[in-house]
């Protein structure tokens, strides 16, 4: 399992200009070899064996037709060809399975701003002792940072953000797989529903969604505002254009550390963790108003992102079921399937058995009785069943001793709401 180590770097002037030309040299060289490709594609486009067999210029020759590009790292401008080689076979991998993917674009000054090294003969290295990091072209940068690794670094990432702020990302070498848990108590095993007004459900616990961006609205428009005011290519613009980034980063940092903290909790807490694998842009384009709190108050795909690598890391188990599954249709107690129900109906009753459902609970249940299911059909994988009983506020099911107390669920809920009244028993 590969591992990544996030770091915020402070480099001198010097190392700023070094890591500014980098970044637009490894830019360069990416759009003058896409354009190339371009080019070549447009001319033998109806001669494939011409245009299988024609050579494509290396960054080395482009170095000698642009000598400015010797001052960038080496190794970076070879990542940017190697990143355009990957754009082009996840387009024609896309294709072949049928996915929509764009083709590889060009790549503009106001995009993400980063580039890519690799570990070559020991040119990147880490003092952790001194908090000093050192990079190929910069040579040691302060960084200020308490955790500590063992592992080998393959690659480094440089990425300078709109708040001015520089960060390396290290990719660390890959680690033997932890082991799987082949035993797993049935009381370990939880499943959670989320939707636009709650951000986990199932029949013990709700939370509500987090508001980071709304919550300070106030003060973008208030930022927004005073940007507007200032003249297009003054200082005073800029500084105004900074205060925005710095407020931006903040927010995203909060929702990040949120959804860390949760997932990790989460991750400690139970054995198996199923979830239902939402269709994100679907959602967003079948309710315009959720766009922006999917997109910044919270993130489902990030938080699932992250709870899967970190199920993984502790070797539990972490499932999604598939988005057909008719979850919130079918009755948890007796399985009858309302095929009339609306997204608008929060609650419901069984026209077989008369139980009465909250949608979401009712969802959360199905859920994991799926994920069950799924888990049962792998024969290295035993489920420790209890003898207890519980019963559930629609009916009694057999999840052993209440499969978690609310009491803990409340507890750990409680730690990561914004409001007391957001967390519901």
């Amino acid at each position: 399992m590969i591992r990544a180590f996030n770091v915020r770097i402070y480099p001198n002037k010097m190392q700023r200009n070094q890591i500014h030309k980098t970044i637009g040299c490894s830019r360069f060289i990416y759009n003058l070899m896409l354009n190339e490709r371009r080019e070549v594609y447009e001319r033998f486009r109806d001669d494939k064996d011409a245009l299988k067999k024609h050579t494509y210029k290396t960054e080395k020759q482009y170095k000698v037709e642009l000598p400015f590009l010797k001052e960038a790292d080496s190794i970076a401008l070879q990542a940017s060809r190697e990143h355009l080689f990957e754009a082009y076979q996840n387009f024609f991998n896309g294709l072949k399975k049928g996915r929509k993917v764009g083709f590889p674009k060009f790549k503009s000054k106001k995009g993400k701003e980063t580039y890519t090294t690799k570990q070559t003969n020991r040119n990147i290295k880490i003092d952790f002792e001194r908090k000093k990091l050192k990079l190929p072209k910069l040579g040691w940068l302060r960084f200020n940072d308490k955790r500590v690794f063992s592992e080998k670094i393959n690659h480094a990432t440089i990425k300078k953000t709109k708040s001015n702020k520089y960060f390396v990302s290290l990719t660390l070498k890959a680690r033997e797989d932890v082991k799987e848990l082949q035993e797993v108590y049935e009381k370990d095993i939880t499943a959670f529903d989320m939707s636009a007004n709650n951000f986990l459900v199932n029949d013990l616990v709700k939370m509500e969604n987090p508001r980071f961006y709304r919550l300070e609205q106030k003060k973008n428009k208030k930022l927004n505002k005073e940007l507007s005011r200032k003249k297009k290519g003054s200082k005073n613009r800029e500084k105004a254009r900074l205060k925005i980034a710095r407020h931006y980063d903040t927010i995203y940092n909060r929702k990040k550390d949120w959804t860390h903290k949760l997932s990790r909790k989460l991750a400690d807490t139970f054995d198996a963790i199923i979830l239902e694998n939402l269709n994100m842009k679907g959602i967003q384009k079948f309710n315009s108003g959720l766009s922006k709190s999917v997109s910044l108050d919270f993130s489902w795909y990030q938080f699932t992102t992250y709870l899967k690598y970190k199920m993984e890391w502790l070797g539990k188990h972490f499932i999604l079921v598939d988005r057909f599954f008719a979850s919130s249709k079918l009755c948890s107690c007796c399985g009858w399937k309302n095929n009339n129900l609306t997204l608008r109906e929060r609650v419901w009753t069984c026209l077989d058995c008369g139980s009465t459902h909250e949608r979401d609970e009712n969802a959360s249940f199905n859920l994991r009785e799926e994920g069950i299911r799924i888990l049962k059909e792998d024969k290295y994988i035993t489920i420790i069943h209890d003898d207890k009983t519980t019963v559930g506020t629609t009916g009694s099911h057999a999840f052993g001793d209440d499969v978690r107390p609310k009491e803990i669920l409340q507890n750990l809920f409680g730690q990561f709401s914004r409001k007391k009244e957001s967390i519901t028993l």
